[in-house]
């Protein structure tokens, strides 16, 4: 028990009687201060035996509050309930069992939903791997393709008097600015005619044997060709005197050859692409072959199709009288025949028809592209890219050959054919045969083709022996020059 006279007593566990001790105590307190102020004690003393009697009755506060304490536990331990969620379980239980049907309910509902997870997780897997597998074939196709840097082809030409002379530097600054429109776009389409499977990175040493220029409008989804003929004599930057205009792609390489076209049709374009006649039957091998209408002078006047079919099967390796062609009229043919086919020259109207046989082979294999599966497309495109060399930008080549072309519903290909009938000489001037023509009246017309206006340009160096402005139409309807 505490001592009474202890001012921090604590009492850890109240009971009677350490109650009836605390009110014994008290008590005896009032009693002696009755006593001090009967005999006259001084106020220090009663003071001090007041704050005694204040401490003591504070010192039953805790025993007061603890036996409180007790008997609330005592109640609440009496009143003690389950917490709320158990009580729904109990009931959801006690449910189930008395309603079959609404439990088979609730388990069907979990199965639906871990379904329904099930299926939104592996859609989901199935688009991310979709999107990996895009990106990585699509890195892969352009792996397939020869693209060409800068420092890759001729930055620079030896002209005629031996001088080495930058491209960039000699090509010519005009006036007048040429047509710009946004959504037109021109490029250059090479074919080299090189006698052997390999050739120079730059394209330097093979003439061009296929000189097209590809335009291609976005926003009316169509695609235009105009051809120029490898015997037409343009002037070539660099040089003083004026040769045929497939010599640039020898003197210089796919950057001259470019220069050469832009200068001589006042014309912007936008980048080239080459192939040899080697890898261009590799091409039409990738869609399964063309169709061509052969006539029966084509097939067997000397330099014929098969004539030239046994040149190109020694490039080959095979037989000079392997797989000869036999019939005529629209036929079926792989890539050698069809080479072949492109490179008759003396049959007809000389380079002239041989152009036209050139676009006409074109336009049969992009038709037999179209024509091909989505997979086969796929296929075809591995192949095709593979034999190309282009300083055309990824960038673009997504944009035409995996947005454009699938876009289009109806492919027709317009086409041109240069230089222009009365708009040009032909025959043997010195000791070669060659086409003469004027480029300044066939401006206009390749301006309207591209472009569907005609506005004034810098005027280009007349060729020598070419006929006069005056002398060549300015009147022909676009329609009759479309073939």
């Amino acid at each position: 028990m505490a001592d009474s006279n202890d001012n921090n007593s604590f009492i850890d566990f109240p009971n009677s009687d350490s109650k009836k001790s605390s009110n014994k105590d008290v008590s005896n307190s009032e009693k002696a201060l009755v006593e001090v102020k009967s005999n006259g004690k001084d106020l220090a003393g009663i003071k001090e035996d007041k704050s005694l009697v204040e401490k003591k009755k504070d010192s039953l506060t805790p025993v007061k509050k603890s036996v409180t304490e007790i008997a609330s536990s005592d109640n609440e331990t009496k009143s003690f309930s389950l917490p709320a969620t158990d009580v729904k379980k109990e009931e959801a239980d006690n449910t189930s069992k008395e309603n079959p049907e609404l439990e088979a309910k609730r388990k069907l509902k979990k199965r639906i939903l871990k379904i329904l997870l099930w299926v939104g997780v592996s859609i989901l897997g199935l688009i991310c791997g979709l999107i990996i597998f895009g990106v990585w074939y699509t890195n892969y196709l352009f792996s397939q393709i020869d693209f060409i840097e800068p420092e890759q082809v001729n930055q620079t030409i030896v002209n005629e008097v031996g001088e080495t002379v930058v491209i960039k530097e000699i090509t010519e600054t005009t006036e007048i600015e040429y047509i710009e429109e946004e959504t037109i776009h021109n490029y250059l389409l090479i074919g080299i005619d090189s006698r052997s499977r390999n050739y120079t990175e730059d394209g330097t040493g093979g003439l061009s044997d296929v000189n097209m220029i590809l335009s291609v409008d976005t926003s009316k989804g169509t695609i235009k060709l105009v051809s120029i003929a490898r015997d037409s004599y343009a002037n070539i930057p660099g040089f003083n005197n004026p040769a045929k205009i497939n010599s640039a792609m020898s003197r210089g390489g796919p950057e001259l050859l470019k220069a050469t076209v832009e200068s001589n049709l006042r014309i912007t374009l936008d980048g080239y692409a080459y192939v040899n006649f080697y890898n261009m039957a590799a091409v039409i091998d990738a869609v399964g072959g063309v169709y061509i209408d052969v006539t029966r002078s084509e097939l067997y006047a000397d330099h014929g199709l098969n004539d030239c079919l046994r040149e190109v099967n020694a490039l080959y390796g095979y037989d000079a009288s392997y797989q000869q062609v036999n019939q005529t009229g629209t036929i079926w043919v792989n890539g050698r025949q069809a080479v072949a086919y492109s490179r008759i020259r003396y049959v007809g109207n000389g380079d002239y028809e041989r152009s036209e046989r050139q676009v006409e082979v074109l336009r049969s294999l992009l038709n037999q592209f179209m024509a091909l599966s989505v997979t086969g497309k796929a296929a075809a495109i591995d192949d095709i890219l593979s034999c190309i060399s282009t300083n055309v930008s990824q960038e673009d080549i997504t944009k035409y050959a995996f947005e454009f072309l699938p876009s289009l519903t109806n492919i027709e290909l317009q086409y041109m054919q240069l230089p222009i009938q009365g708009c040009f000489n032909s025959g043997m001037y010195g000791d070669e045969w060659s086409i003469r023509p004027n480029w300044n009246a066939m401006i206009p017309y390749v301006q309207q083709f591209f472009y569907g206006e005609s506005i004034d340009f810098d005027r280009v160096t007349d060729i020598n022996h070419a006929p006069s402005d005056e002398s060549c139409p300015t009147d022909i309807d676009l329609e009759e020059l479309m073939r």
